[in-house]
């Protein structure tokens, strides 16, 4: 009797669970400032790259290497709500300050060559002024388009809800405490994706079947620096379609000079012959 009051018990408790009732609740993602560390596999390859992100709010940071761009820094400028890819070689030509302007003419010329002031000390010609230096351009900061920039980890299971997500039990990585997670309808046929999640809304691990895609190996919760999200001071902005349209732009004025888009002229007439005086 108490062996089958026991079963009932257990199948009971696995009917709930099954039912959502004592199921740990789906994470809560309400966008957590935090530095996380861990390492990133190509879907191709299956070559792992260390890989860092900052969040804090809609902001963030990836240091990482991308297939497009190499190594590099993305970041997503609030103030101008776009993405840049940061470059710090500094390879792009500088534009000197021009010297400074006299504020008002001199009175008169003069009307013969002066010798040029000497130093009193060294009894030599005075040296010129010297030129303000040219600006140092210290990096590049190339826009690029939003659906190019990576995505945080949480967006997708964020979007996939509570109600289209299971729990598989519980996991820790890096020393964080989570649940598994993984949709209810599974993305493609023969395809289990599963994710690591705190309940806060961090992604530890996702995995693809026995693929791991990414895993932490370090996690810091807390406000980060603002200066990590926006262009540095230095960097030049190229943003790639105003070069497009500015470069449209010029070709246009272009054929306007050169008449490429003027319509041909009309022929000349033949040259009539002369009437005949003798009628």
């Amino acid at each position: 009797m108490r062996k089958l009051s026991f079963l009932a018990a257990a199948a009971a408790a696995a009917l709930l669970a099954g039912c959502g009732f004592g199921a740990p609740a789906y994470p809560e993602f309400s966008e957590t400032s935090y530095r996380i560390e861990g390492r990133t596999a190509s879907l191709d390859t299956g070559a792992t790259t260390q890989t860092v992100i900052y969040r804090d709010g809609p902001k963030m940071r990836v240091e990482a290497t991308l297939p497009t761009y190499g190594q590099a820094t993305i970041v997503f400028d609030e103030s101008t709500n776009a993405a840049y890819v940061l470059n710090p070689t500094g390879a792009v030509p500088t534009t000197p300050v021009p010297t400074a302007q006299p504020s008002a003419a001199p009175a008169a010329a003069p009307t013969t060559t002066q010798p040029a002031p000497t130093n009193p000390a060294a009894g030599a010609p005075a040296a010129p002024p010297a030129a303000a230096p040219a600006p140092q351009v210290i990096g590049v900061a190339v826009r690029i388009q939003d659906a190019d920039a990576p995505q945080p980890l949480e967006t997708a299971w964020a979007a996939l809800g509570a109600d289209n997500a299971r729990s598989t039990g519980r996991c820790e990585v890096a020393g964080e405490e989570g649940h598994e997670w993984t949709p209810r309808e599974a993305p493609a046929p023969g395809v289990e994706r599963t994710a690591c999640i705190t309940s806060d809304g961090i992604v530890l691990r996702v995995r693809e079947n026995e693929r791991v895609l990414w895993e932490a190996t370090s996690l810091q919760r807390g406000e980060q620096d603002v200066a990590l999200f926006g262009v540095p001071a230095g960097y030049q902005l190229i943003d790639p379609q105003a070069v497009a349209e500015q470069v449209g732009e010029n070709l246009q004025q272009l054929d306007s000079v050169t008449g490429a888009t003027t319509a041909p002229a009309a022929p000349t007439p033949a040259p009539q012959p002369a009437p005949d005086p003798r009628g």
